[in-house]
């Protein structure tokens, strides 16, 4: 089993899934695809004594179905879809957890890399506040020194009802090096295929990104833009 020792750096990941009524049909896709995930992180000891992954489903609320762990210590519940596509609830949802997860790592001695979202949604959001949302508890001003300075690297992949213009807004940061990126399924996609396309996507993410630490200079490995068969991806610049 997995235990990260005192001073050791850990690389937390958090995964927000849409799990709407719209999503019904995709649940078992999305479902294999986190236990595809984990299973990937698993496969390699180094990564999974560096990863640690958490699961947030949002609807009309959003709730930690999975709290910031290794991947060898827990497995995901299966998840079901219903209500509406509320985009906020998610974000608040991150924000309050990584805040306590951070707390709580520091605690034990831990030292923790930037956090990394990965967004996945079917659809436009129904609450028209969440970029509101998003900019007051995850934007950072780098001029200004204003704003959330543990701001996370967002990746965000949008299917079936999703538009470019929504995935921008939730694509972070916007500003250095390791800007964010977002993912939008190409014309004709099969939806099962993108899930499953997208835990690919995230797991080599998760493994580069662990793997880097071992050079002494730790650093988020976002998906490439071509590594998401179905979707196309773009950076934001």
């Amino acid at each position: 089993m997995s235990q990260a020792v005192e001073g050791q750096v850990v690389m937390p990941f958090y995964v927000l899934c849409d799990v709407s009524g719209s999503m019904w049909a995709d649940m078992p896709a999305l479902n294999a695809g986190l236990a595809q995930l984990r299973q990937a992180i698993m496969r390699d000891p180094v990564v999974d004594d560096l990863a640690m992954m958490s699961v947030i489903a949002f609807a009309d609320t959003a709730h930690t179905v999975v709290p910031l762990s290794f991947p060898s210590q827990v497995e995901p519940p299966t998840l079901v879809s219903g209500g509406l596509t509320n985009f906020g609830p998610a974000f608040r949802e991150f924000h309050r957890a990584f805040e306590a997860d951070r707390i709580r790592l520091k605690s034990e001695g831990k030292r923790i890399f930037r956090p990394c979202v990965f967004f996945l949604t079917d659809g436009e959001p129904t609450d028209g506040d969440y970029a509101q949302v998003f900019a007051s508890l995850l934007r950072y001003d780098v001029v200004t020194k204003q704003g959330n300075p543990r701001y996370p690297y967002v990746t965000a992949f949008g299917f079936r009802e999703a538009t470019a213009e929504t995935m921008q807004t939730l694509t972070y940061p916007d500003f250095g090096e390791k800007r964010g990126r977002y993912f939008l399924a190409r014309e004709g996609a099969v939806v099962s295929e993108i899930l499953s396309a997208i835990a690919g996507a995230i797991a080599t993410s998760v493994v580069g990104s662990a793997l880097s630490t071992g050079s002494g200079k730790p650093q988020y490995m976002p998906p490439a833009k071509d590594s998401v068969g179905g979707m196309k991806g773009s950076l934001i610049r």
